[in-house]
This record gives C-alpha cells, sequence and structure tokens, in this order.
C-alpha cells in the first residue's frame, strides 16, 4: 500500500506537499481511520516526534476505528516538523513486529534510538531503531514527489535555482533535499518502494 500511496503523489509539482493531504490519501486506502498532529513543547535535542496508535469502539458492536496521533516537537522548525510528520506517519504501515506496544519494548527502543546504533548490538529493539530510520528515506517521495524532484534536478544542474532555493520551494531540510536531488537517490528510492 505504501507504493501506492507514493504513485498517488509522485505526478506532482505544486510544492510544498502538505502532511494534511498525506494523510488525508493514507485514510482513504484504507490503513487509518484517523490522524491527528498534535504538537508539544519538547527539548529538539532530545525528542522530535512520536507515533501512538489505537482502536476504539465508537458504538458497541460496531467496527473499530484506528486512530494515529503523532506528536511532533514544535521546537524544531516548520521543514523538520513536516519530515517529523510524515515520518511517524510511515509507522501505520509497519508489520505487527515492527511496533514497539509494551512496557519493557517502549524504554529499549528510546535507548536504541537515542543512543548509538551499532552493528554489535541485535535484538527486536535494534530491528525497530532501524526500521525507525528507515521510515525517513520512506517518506521523501511524499514531500518531494517525482516529478518536482526532477524539475528542481535540472534546475540545479543549469544553475536556474540553488540548492537552498530548492529547499525553500519544498519546504524541506537542505541536508535532505541535498541527498535527493543526487542520482544515488533513485537507486535508494527504488529499493525502498518495490
Amino acid at each position: 500500500m505504501l507504493k501506492e500511496l507514493v504513485q498517488q503523489f509522485e505526478n506532482c509539482l505544486e510544492l510544498p506537499i502538505e502532511v494534511e493531504d498525506i494523510a488525508a490519501a493514507i485514510i482513504r486506502l484504507g490503513v487509518a481511520d484517523e490522524i491527528h498532529f498534535v504538537p508539544v513543547a519538547a527539548d529538539p535535542a532530545t525528542i522530535h516526534g512520536a507515533f501512538v496508535r489505537f482502536r476504539y469502539h465508537p458504538v458497541p458492536y460496531g467496527d473499530p476505528v484506528w486512530v494515529t496521533h503523532i506528536p511532533y516537537n514544535s521546537a524544531d522548525p516548520l521543514d523538520l516538523q513536516r519530515v517529523v510528520c510524515c515520518k511517524e506517519m510511515m509507522h501505520i504501515f509497519d508489520s505487527d513486529l515492527e511496533r514497539t506496544d509494551t512496557r519493557t519494548e517502549v524504554p529499549e527502543f528510546m535507548d536504541k534510538l537515542l543512543g548509538p546504533l551499532t552493528t554489535e548490538d541485535f535484538g527486536l529493539a535494534d530491528y525497530m531503531a532501524s526500521k525507525d530510520k528507515l521510515a525517513v528515506y520512506m517518506c521523501l517521495p511524499l514531500l518531494f514527489p517525482k516529478a518536482a524532484l526532477q524539475v528542481a534536478r535540472e534546475a540545479v544542474k543549469d544553475r536556474s535555482r540553488t540548492p537552498e532555493e530548492i529547499a525553500e520551494w519544498a519546504k524541506l531540510p537542505l541536508r535532505l533535499v541535498n541527498l535527493m536531488i543526487q542520482e544515488d537517490w533513485d537507486t535508494i528510492n527504488g529499493l525502498l518502494h518495490k
């Protein structure tokens, strides 16, 4: 379903892509019923965002409603907030194995996210932390679709626009725009969205 979501946006040339539009597309796919973005005040050096998913029954014996809350750090710059919110939405597509949902898993997962991610550690928390980082790469084609990326590459190549101007157009951090305008990005993106 993630590939189908990416395809819905791939021909968009009008940037920035609104995070709320991506959420609406996810809801239309039937993967979630509600997605809420919640600004929170936090230290940007500590946390940027989180993903909380639950379900409830609005009426007895009725179908459950899947709700996703995405708290994001209101102290982060807008371009980073956009990436964080979109990245957290990618966890809607995670398998049950990739989700932290017990009191013991959450602290282990947070230790992996905040501490060094090394090749020396193995286990579920390490796997979940790796998947969390991968979610950043997975969300980028939604925020900077294929058609707009091609226009940006040509503009940088012919020097009619700088990478900084492209980042402002897309409302994305410059370091991510610099990654995506490189030809290597097509290989990375192709591997992620097969």
